[in-house]
């Protein structure tokens, strides 16, 4: 058993070096705060997962968008 925090060599996280991440909590200081996604290339988030599977979300030059 590995005790590296590392993404195996072969696995597809290694493989992309930008991504989807989330969910991201907002701080409880923020009036009315919520959990949301974001995409790593172009820097657009929301409060949907979804979102960011679709190819007219990103920004026009946004990698990730190509894998939608």
């Amino acid at each position: 058993m590995s005790t590296s925090n590392s993404a195996p060599e072969n696995s597809i996280a290694s493989e992309q070096t930008t991504r989807i991440t989330g969910p991201h909590i907002e701080p409880p200081t923020v009036a009315n705060a919520t959990t949301y996604w974001r995409c790593e290339a172009c820097e657009r988030e929301s409060i949907r997962e979804q979102d960011l599977h679709r190819e007219g979300f990103h920004a026009e030059d946004c990698e990730v968008a190509d894998r939608c």
